[in-house]
């Protein structure tokens, strides 16, 4: 090989590094002085420019200060998870600042309602709530500060610290892509009495709004014997650990003493669920079983219904799905007469979701799941209104009718009301995008692409198929800019989706191919076909990539590499009986070592073009006589480069010959002038 590929031309050179550091200083003076769309832009630039860089703190810590100021706290996150090397980083000052923005983000992150998140990441904080992150985050910021500051009586690096770690907000909102949102406040009203708070948090449990009840229950400071089982019963559903039986028993115990005798029920069909799932199943049943039937012999609609709903739930997990199916049609029918959307539409959501689950009457599932969309929309419900299209969509999937699916979609995105849940329409704008993709409509699905991602992050749901469908619509779309700003992204939330993961990483590596940015593209290419090889997938993709990867080899000189790549990516193809595509490569890479300047290796590499090409047996005449052609005018170019001109221009002319033959004009005009040139004593 001439060089190491992967290495040449590479960024994040020491130019590349500080155009980085001197943007990144710029991102909240942009942001403050409300060039809301050059800050977004200089981000963006960054992001992508630091992507696979050395990692410099100081930096990072400024783009973590700009999240944390601009509205883009979770945004921020993903920085964080640099923390598991930085105490290791030799840079003292970078290491402060890191700490610092990193405590000014995690602030940010609890006065916005999002203290008691766990914070996940492979490392010394995994685990931890926000809140408590933050506290450390700031006591270590303190370690650095003083450290520095020792011998020096101003405090000069304890002071900054300070200030950075209580810094305001300069922005309420900057949008960092089209059609982003400020994330939907999950803090209840101030001013609220625990009674009202811990109410909210049932009617936000209720509504499958978990964020929302969880902030309301953290804001709960004095708690009065009256609520006390109550909010000990959401603490368990909301914060489930080793202890969650023993606190829903508690509970239980509490709302007897109060005589209570409603939530007692409830909190036992619950408790029944959770010992059914904690491999205590008979108790549980039985005792789900029994609390449903005492509160449906009550007169209390809408506490019978919720019991139907948790025996179904209890039913269908012992694989008794017909009793579940009677529970929910008697819940539906009284939830239905007592006038209770919300409640009507997730007893017909889940029967809609156990039938799909096991593969009952379509007909019978779509008309119950649509039901329940139509009730959501009512209640205005949006994350339910979501399950129930989900199950509409499964359901057209499971019978073929996807362009009744798009009939159905169209139609709720022109009649959902001004008002209406706005969660259900950007998934509705989602299943669009998607079905605008299937059909090559790229551009068109780039705004539903775009839309969809910004009302589900807005509400934190926003998850790997968001971003894997607006890639796919950038990329066939042709707007490879936008493209780089998301694929990075896009591919980390792909870890676990192998197939989605891999497309995304060739469309980023083409996007490079398209862009004229042969150097990243290879790279992009050259670990894709690293990803395939160790998975064991050297098939058809894994032969493809190589193949590109070879050609933006060609494409920056190094013909030696690409030969290479060519040469894996034949041995693959013969591998699985593709002698076709492996002539094809071994005429490529014959090229490559020509252009690489080793005439003897081209020779040899036309002795294994030639075995290649002649073993080919499978294909039609037309594609034989196109290889054979191919082959003659490779052939042609390393016989002249070999000074045996007879030989290469015998080899030309039928190449010539057989493109004319077979109507390739232009490849047979190439081959004209690459005789006439070695008639004329110029060819190789």
């Amino acid at each position: 090989m001439e060089v190491e590929p992967r290495r040449a031309d590479a960024e994040g050179s020491d130019g590349d590094g500080a155009e980085i550091s001197r943007l990144c200083r710029t991102l909240v003076p942009l942001a403050a002085a409300g060039k809301h769309a050059e800050a977004a832009s200089t981000y963006r630039w960054v992001t992508r420019a630091s992507s696979g860089a050395p990692l410099e703190y100081g930096d990072h810590a400024l783009r973590l200060e700009f999240c944390a100021l601009t509205g883009n706290e979770h945004t921020g996150l993903d920085l964080l998870s640099l923390l598991d090397g930085v105490g290791d980083h030799a840079e003292a000052v970078g290491r402060l600042e890191f700490f610092a923005s990193a405590a000014l983000l995690t602030r940010r992150l609890t006065e916005t309602g999002y203290g008691e998140i766990q914070f996940v990441l492979n490392g010394p904080y995994d685990g931890l709530t926000l809140d408590l992150l933050h506290r450390r985050m700031r006591a270590a910021a303190f370690v650095e500060a003083e450290e520095l500051d020792e011998g020096d009586p101003t405090g000069c690096f304890t002071a900054h610290a300070e200030r950075k770690m209580a810094a305001k907000p300069v922005a309420e909102f900057v949008p960092l892509l089209p059609s982003a949102m400020p994330r939907v406040p999950i803090l209840p009203p101030p001013g609220l009495s625990a009674e009202e708070l811990v109410t909210r948090a049932e009617i936000h449990n209720h509504r499958c709004e978990p964020e929302e009840a969880r902030a309301c229950l953290a804001a709960i400071d004095i708690v009065s014997d009256d609520i006390a089982p109550r909010l000990a019963e959401l603490r368990a559903i909301f914060f489930q650990g080793g202890d969650t039986e023993e606190r829903l028993r508690r509970a239980a115990a509490g709302f007897r003493r109060q005589g209570d005798e409603i939530r007692f029920l409830l909190n036992q069909c619950w408790l029944g669920l959770w010992l059914v799932f904690d491999d205590q199943a008979e108790t549980g049943v039985a005792l789900t079983t029994v609390a449903a039937a005492r509160l449906r012999a009550g007169t209390d609609d809408r506490a019978a219904c919720w019991g139907e709903y948790w025996l179904a739930h209890v039913l269908s997990g012992q694989g008794r799905t017909p009793e579940a199916y009677e529970a929910l049609r008697r819940g539906a029918e009284r939830a239905r007469a007592a006038g209770d959307p919300l409640l009507h539409g997730t007893l017909l959501c889940l029967e809609a979701s156990l039938r799909n689950g096991d593969g009952e009457d379509p007909a019978t599932t779509l008309e119950l799941a649509q039901a329940a969309t139509d009730a959501f929309i009512v209640g205005n419900v949006g994350e339910k209104a979501v399950e129930a299209v989900e199950q509409v969509r499964i359901a057209y999937e499971r019978t073929g009718s996807l362009d009744e699916l798009d009939v159905f979609v169209e139609h709720l995105l022109t009649t959902l009301p001004v008002g209406g849940p706005e969660r259900l329409r950007g998934h509705l704008r989602q299943l669009r995008a998607l079905s605008l993709i299937g059909t090559g409509r790229f551009a068109e699905a780039v705004d539903d692409a775009y839309a969809s991602l910004g009302v589900a992050a807005s509400k934190g749901k926003d998850n790997a198929e968001h971003w894997y469908v607006l890639v796919t619509a950038l990329h066939g779309a042709g707007r490879y800019d936008e493209v780089l700003d998301v694929a990075p992204h896009t591919i980390d939330l792909l870890g676990g989706l192998p197939d989605w993961g891999h497309r995304c990483r060739w469309m980023y590596a083409d996007t490079y191919r398209a862009l004229g940015e042969s150097s990243r593209a290879f790279n992009e290419y050259a670990v894709l076909a690293e990803i395939l090889a160790e998975s064991g997938d050297t098939g058809h993709s894994y032969i493809s990539v190589s193949m590109a990867a070879a050609e933006q080899l060609d494409l920056l000189g190094y013909g030696a590499n690409a030969a290479d790549f060519y040469a894996q990516a034949a041995d693959a193809a013969v591998a699985i009986g593709g002698g076709y595509v492996a002539a094809t490569c071994r005429n490529a890479a014959t090229l490559s070592r020509l252009r690489s300047g080793d005439l003897d290796a081209a020779l040899t590499a036309l002795d294994a073009a030639e075995s290649a090409v002649h073993a080919v047996e499978t294909e039609t005449a037309p594609a034989r006589e196109h290889l054979n052609a191919q082959l003659d005018h490779v052939a042609a170019h390393v016989l002249s480069a070999a000074g045996r001109v007879r030989e290469a221009a015998r080899r030309a002319l039928r190449a010539a010959e057989t493109f004319h033959r077979i109507g390739e004009a232009e490849s047979a005009r190439d081959v004209d002038l690459l005789l006439e040139q070695i008639l004329l004593g110029e060819g190789g």
